[in-house]
């Protein structure tokens, strides 16, 4: 049974209004045909026509396309093909990426050319203090920004996080995609003007340890996922850390994606 608020809004007070008339019309046709159509199947065609006007009223129906599946392959494949793109962090919550959980990350934005070129600006909070850092990575050489001076030097021994991991076809998305579980397709939305698809699943922590440098707490993860339709492009990613005794606060970190395969230079700093 339907229930319904004492406040009814304007379409469902025509949606009700619709229903009753129908249902009003099928019980007072007499047992000849009405139409060529009995009275029993003219009354269960009525009664059916008016539930999904209330429905659609209601806001009730939700939009679903796509097979699941086909769409997380599809979404794999393209990982593994990118060339470039750039990305935005955002980080709610602690996300320490040090052993005596002193540092951590707040954010991050910047670009990465596949398989190891990467430019990114990083904000790391050390207890109350927010402190910004610049890197850039070109193969095996890793520079970084004095978080004082803000002059370039070579990156400091143990900070070796990249977000070039993002896109390693062995460690990356594109492997963390192919081990969600639980998956659950929501209703289609849109991210900055595209048409997407929001998947919902769970993956093991241990999956995406490389991609947070060990900052998630906790088994199983969860994870949203938007992807637009037709390119297959990852737009966006929530990662959502499960309670935990340890923290009081369980992080959520939100990655979006853009500019996919534009032209980037990345150079040695000066």
């Amino acid at each position: 049974m339907l229930h319904f608020a004492p406040r009814i809004t304007a379409p469902l007070r025509d949606a009700r209004r619709r229903m009753e008339e129908s249902l009003v019309v099928s019980t007072s046709v007499p047992r000849a045909r009405r139409n060529g159509m009995p009275q029993s199947l003219f009354s269960i065609a009525a009664l059916l026509t008016a539930v999904i006007l209330l429905l659609t009223a209601c806001g009730g129906s939700t939009q679903k396309s796509g097979d699941t599946k086909a769409i997380l392959d599809a979404t794999a494949k393209r990982l593994n093909e990118v060339k470039s793109v750039h990305f935005d962090v955002a980080i709610e919550g602690d996300a320490f990426i040090d052993t005596n959980r002193t540092i951590s990350l707040r954010s991050a934005n910047g670009d990465i050319v596949t398989p190891d070129q990467m430019q990114t600006k990083i904000k790391i909070g050390l207890g109350s203090a927010n402190i910004d850092v610049s890197l850039v990575t070109i193969g095996n050489d890793k520079y970084q920004t004095n978080p004082v001076t803000g002059q370039w030097g070579p990156a400091q021994e143990g900070f070796d996080y990249s977000p070039t991991v993002l896109f390693d076809k062995e460690k990356g998305l594109s492997t963390i995609v192919g081990k969600l579980r639980e998956v659950e397709q929501l209703a289609d939305e849109k991210v900055n003007g595209q048409d997407v698809y929001h998947l919902k699943g769970k993956v093991d922590r241990a999956a995406i340890d490389p991609i947070t440098s060990g900052a998630i707490e906790g088994d199983p993860v969860a994870l949203d996922l938007w992807i637009a339709k037709g390119s297959s492009n990852l737009v966006k990613l929530l990662l959502t850390e499960p309670q935990t005794p340890n923290k009081a606060k369980p992080a959520t970190w939100t990655l979006t994606f853009d500019k996919y395969d534009q032209p980037v230079t990345i150079t040695k700093p000066q």
